[in-house]
């Protein structure tokens, strides 16, 4: 019945059950070694009073009983196995153990008492009872307990049947003191169960702490870093707006004058992208933009994206070439612009390639907007954080970024708001590709089934553009 109970061996400790237990076995390892010293003394002392194989057989039942629960506890003065597989078998055994033991405690009170003298019954008596304190204060298991109750009724029936002095008097005093043990274990226990509970909370209270102070020291650092790109990046145009300013005020030279023009109306558009990415990021951060999804033409959004980013295209010596397709989305056309223009603009300004891609294909999935360039692509020690904040690639040296880091980032969470998604095809090679992958509509005239990657011809459609 007992081992029937007894549970899979595989089964692991939990951290504060393990916690739990090797606190018990030190205090239970105390009491082994004083049960020790009694047992010596037992041996000692009826030697010549009972049956020698009465008193031997017991000892040895005993002396057993002590060896298995030393090695049962020993097991969780080891770390390692104390998170192992087979510790929760090994506490369900030291509670069977335990039983055990006080079964033999309770077979002790007619083996041991019957021979003895009045003095050594009254100091067995005292030995049973600091026993029976020992046991139920160490021990928290309600087995336990009944091994002890089993053992005062013992000492109770054998003081009122071999007549002792005082024998009604002691019997309740030894009824009564079992009950208050019994109460006073109830207690502790209590005590010790929300003690721990409270221990876990705690616990648990201090890693939400932490984690909440690790999220607002990131957004802290986030904060910094933002502060810190924005004043550095916005000073050069600011600059260059000033000094094109200045030669248009100073010079003579009408061509001078309006190349200078020119110049301060390139640096005010870059603030103007500047400042725009800037709030992107903050609207995105303080959760102030709101997807409104329509079913739209994706052709649309590629050619007026295209449109948009021509002139800087040009600027850069760089062509953007448009697929046309009549696939149709389910998406927020201003968002999904933003989202695609930020692509774009980074392959315009980072890629350093002759050619652009911009289309769309639908797959199994749904519509898919591409971004392809032939530049020099993405290194591989970028990738795990391309779409961070601030993230800006590492190979770009001395150059100007041109850009606070946050186009991609910003991009990835406008296609998430439309439930998109937004990522780098890491098989691509020759360039960089980035897809938006949207919810195809209804009203799509053809579904074109194609690879996860973009094909082969579209490639070739940028190649020979």
């Amino acid at each position: 019945m007992v081992l029937r109970g007894l549970p899979d061996p595989g089964s692991m400790l939990r951290p504060d059950e393990t916690a739990e237990m090797w606190g018990r076995a030190r205090t239970a390892m105390v009491g082994i070694v004083v049960m020790t010293s009694v047992l010596i003394f037992i041996r000692a002392e009826f030697a010549g009073l009972v049956a020698p194989l009465l008193l031997n057989g017991w000892l040895a039942f005993m002396t057993t009983s002590v060896l298995l629960l030393s090695g049962s506890l020993a097991a969780f003065a080891v770390p390692r196995w104390r998170a192992a597989r087979s510790a929760r078998f090994w506490v369900r055994m030291t509670q069977l153990v335990t039983i055990l033991f006080c079964g033999g405690i309770a077979a002790s009170v007619w083996i041991l008492l019957p021979a003895a003298g009045e003095p050594l019954r009254m100091l067995m008596i005292y030995l049973y009872f600091w026993f029976i304190a020992m046991v139920m204060m160490a021990n928290g298991n309600s087995m336990s307990m009944v091994g002890c109750f089993a053992l005062l009724v013992s000492l109770s029936a054998f003081v009122i049947s071999y007549d002792m002095p005082y024998a009604m008097p002691l019997a309740g005093f030894l009824t009564m003191a079992g009950i208050a043990l019994i109460a006073i274990r109830r207690l502790i226990w209590r005590t010790a169960d929300e003690a721990s509970a409270a221990r876990q909370m705690s616990e648990r209270a201090a890693e939400a702490l932490e984690r909440a102070l690790a999220i607002l020291r990131a957004e802290r650092d986030a904060k910094t870093r933002f502060i810190a790109s924005a004043s550095h990046d916005l000073q050069q145009p600011i600059q260059a707006a000033s000094l094109f300013f200045d030669t248009a005020l100073n010079t003579p030279d009408p061509v001078a004058r309006d190349s200078a023009a020119a110049g301060a109306r390139s640096a005010f558009t870059s603030i103007q992208a500047l400042i725009e990415s800037m709030l992107d990021h903050l609207r995105l951060d303080a959760g102030a933009i709101r997807a409104k999804p329509v079913e739209i033409a994706l052709d649309d959004v590629v050619a007026a994206t295209a449109l948009d980013h021509d002139a800087a295209a040009q600027a850069a010596g760089t062509r953007i070439v448009t697929v046309t397709s009549r696939i149709a989305a389910t998406a927020d056309p201003h968002l999904l612009r933003r989202a695609l223009g930020n692509l774009v603009a980074n392959a315009v300004r980072h890629a350093h390639g002759t050619r652009v891609l911009i289309g769309a294909r639908l797959t199994a999935g749904g519509a898919m907007l591409w971004v392809i360039d032939d530049g020099r692509g993405i290194s591989g020690v970028d990738i795990g954080t391309l779409f961070d904040d601030f993230a800006q690639g590492s190979d770009h040296g001395a150059e100007n970024r041109g850009g606070f880091g946050l186009g991609l980032s910003s991009a990835r969470r406008l296609a998430e708001l439309q439930g998109g998604a937004l990522d780098l095809d890491r098989r691509w090679t020759g360039g960089s590709a980035f897809f938006i992958g949207l919810p195809a509509a209804r009203r799509t005239a053809k579904v074109e089934t194609i690879h996860a990657t973009p094909p082969a011809d579209q490639r070739h459609s940028c190649e020979a553009a």
